[in-house]
Formats: C-alpha cells, structure tokens, sequence
C-alpha cells in the first residue's frame, strides 16, 4: 500500500509544470540525505523539479529513485584525505568539471544546490563558468563545510540553519546569506504518536550508527549506577541488530520497564512521546528534535570522527536546547555519567524554557522556508 501511495504521489507531482531545475549534490551523509529529500519534496510541488548527482554506488541512489526523481552518477571525485588524494584530486579537477559541465548543460540546470559533500567541487566549479546557473549553498550544521569555505564568494545564496552563524562570518557573504533552518521531513512531523502506557516519564535514546556500543554502555552504566531514575522514567532503547538481544536481556534482569527496537524508520513516533533525549548532535536529529520541541541530552563524539557534532551540540546547550556531556575520551566514565543523572534530574526545571527557545527557530516550516527563497534566487535572473 505505502509504494501504491508513493506512486500516486509521483504521478500527481509529475502533472505539475515545471518552472526550473535545480541540480542537488554533495549528498555524502543520511543526513544530507534527509534534508535534501524533504527539499526537493517542498520544491517540487512549486514547479522546480531536484535533479540528484551522486558519487558512484551512493547509496542513497535508491530513496531518490523512488521517490520519482533522476539520479545521475557524479564525476569520480577523490576525497582529500592526505597528501596523495590532494594531488589526484588536482589532476582530476579539470576532467571532473568538464563532465559536470556536460551534465548542467545536457540537463538544462537553472541552478546547483551542494550540501557541503566533496562530490560538490566539480558542480559547483564548472557551474561558476557557466552564465546563468545560480550556486546555492546549504549549511546543515552549526560550523560551516569545508566546500561551503572554497565557494563562498562563488555563490549567489547560503543558507544557513541558525541566525547565529550569521554573526561570525563577513559582511560579503552575509548579504547573501539566509537562516531557514533545516528542513524536516513532513512524515516525522506527521507521525502518529507511539502507543506506550505508563505514568512514568519517557526517556528516549537514540544510539546513532555511529559508536553504538559507546551509547548502549553508558545507558547500561548510568542505570547500574543510579537505579533509581527508573522509578521515574520509563525507557525507550534504539540499538542495532548486534546488540538488541544483550540490551533486552539487560533491562529484562533488572526490571526495568523500556521498550527495545533496531534502528526504526518511525522515529517521530517516538520522538513525539517522549520527555527527554540522549542522542548524538547529527543535524537531521537535531532538527528534528527542535521541530517536535523536545529536548536532550547530547553526547558528540570526538572531532575525529565526526568534525561537526561537538559544535552543534555547544550550540544547543548555549542556547538552551539542550545539555552537552563531552565524549568518553575527553571526560572520566564516572564524571560522565554523573552529568547524565544530573541533566536528567534538572531539566525539569528547565523543560518549558526550552521548548520555547526551540519554538522561537521554527524548524517545521524551514523546507518550506528555504523552497520559497531558492525560488526566489532563480527567478532572480541571469548572473
């Protein structure tokens, strides 16, 4: 029934005259992913069709396709990690932007929207050279991409999910800059509320893919510590194949109430009951959780691995949205997890406060925000 539903959905769309098209790459991340999906989603129903250049055997390949759009592979791109992938990455250039410039002109490209990916660089650059085709770039989190660095003053629009960046960067690039948030997908929103009974409050964890066994421990210690925050909440567990079975016979042996799933594709059903949050910073969580009000507990992991979430959430908890505790390396276990136990016991306090700075960004509407600004941008003329 869904894909029956998604089908009609296509063809209703395909109905719609098509007033521009707008090419997406850079999509390298699921949150990129997320973000750009729900976008093209918005933008689709104002006339302006998402055409998505991917790196070879992406695989987000398929969710595109599905949802009715054309995929097309992206020049073979190397990523610069070390001294040898910089300098490929210099005599691949110039073949590189020769092929997306094929491909903008081939496809009749109003403008290139990058989501900050390597795979952005020859759009982007071979777009530059071509009269006529808006640069757009999207920010997704709180410090800005290195691609979003290399072509600022390329580009005709930022966008950006928070007025604070806008602060910290040159009068140049602010004037054609515009906060809007990150887009949201309108199924998270739309989510029907999971069906959970119980008096206590609702602690929902998030593991992430990425370090899932760092989370599922510190939950595992922070109760085997404080076995008296299950008195108040009741917990609902995110965790992967690998370790489902070990988290549900840890809750089972010591009674505690909670309810164990692999990573599930209905989070907002979830998100939209729950209390409080443990999850990782990424941006799509983050927007989300903004979204539906809700606020968290945040644990980033280290720069090196993931070069944005420490700063997105140092964001969140200055502006009270949040709680950040530091990743394992950088902070003693037991220090850790006192923090946890203490967030989880003052935000309380804290919890009306926060909903209304997150009610103050508006997040539900950013796609919609953001669509009708890239509209703009393109109806605004040849450069």
């Amino acid at each position: 029934m869904r894909a029956d539903a998604d089908s009609i959905k296509v063809k209703m769309n395909s109905a719609i005259e098509t007033k521009f098209m707008l090419l997406m790459t850079g999509i390298n991340t699921r949150e990129h992913q997320k973000a750009a999906l729900s976008l093209a989603n918005t933008l689709r129903l104002r006339g302006i069709m998402s055409v998505f250049a991917l790196s070879q055997g992406s695989v987000f390949a398929k969710i595109f396709a599905e949802k009715g759009y054309e995929v097309l592979p992206a020049p073979n791109f190397p990523q610069s990690k070390g001294l040898l992938s910089k300098i490929a990455r210099v005599l691949k250039m110039q073949s590189c932007v020769q092929e997306a410039a094929r491909i903008l002109k081939v496809k009749v490209i109003n403008g290139v929207l990058s989501f900050g990916g390597f795979t952005a660089y020859p759009f982007l650059e071979a777009a530059s050279k071509i009269n006529g085709i808006k640069i757009m770039l999207f920010e997704g989190n709180f410090a800005i991409s290195k691609c979003g660095e290399d072509f600022m003053k390329k580009a005709d629009r930022i966008y950006f999910p928070f007025e604070a960046m806008q602060e910290n960067i040159d009068y140049e690039f602010y004037k054609k800059s515009f906060a809007g948030g990150i887009p949201v997908d309108r199924e998270v929103l739309k989510a029907e509320p999971a069906e959970i009974q119980t008096s206590k409050r609702k602690l929902l964890v998030l593991t992430c893919k990425k370090e899932t066994k760092d989370i599922n421990f510190t939950i595992r210690e922070l109760i085997t510590k404080y076995p008296e925050i299950t008195r108040d909440f009741y917990i609902i567990h995110e965790t992967g194949d690998r370790e489902i079975a070990a988290i549900q016979r840890y809750y089972e042996t010591n009674r505690v109430e909670s309810t164990c799933e692999m990573f599930f594709d209905n989070r907002g059903s979830y998100c939209k009951i729950a209390d409080i949050i443990i999850a990782r910073p990424n941006s799509d969580i983050i927007s989300e959780l903004i979204a539906l009000k809700k606020p968290a507990i945040y644990l980033p992991l280290p720069k090196n691995k993931d070069y944005f979430q420490k700063q997105n959430a140092v964001f969140m908890a200055k502006k009270g949205m949040g709680y950040i505790v530091e990743d394992a390396k950088s902070v003693n276990a037991g220090v850790r997890i006192r923090k946890i136990y203490q967030f989880l016991n003052t935000y309380l306090k804290n919890e009306e406060n926060m909903k209304k700075n997150m009610a103050a960004l508006d997040f539900e509407n950013s796609a919609a925000r953001i669509a009708d600004d890239i509209e703009k941008t393109l109806k605004s003329g040849r450069k």
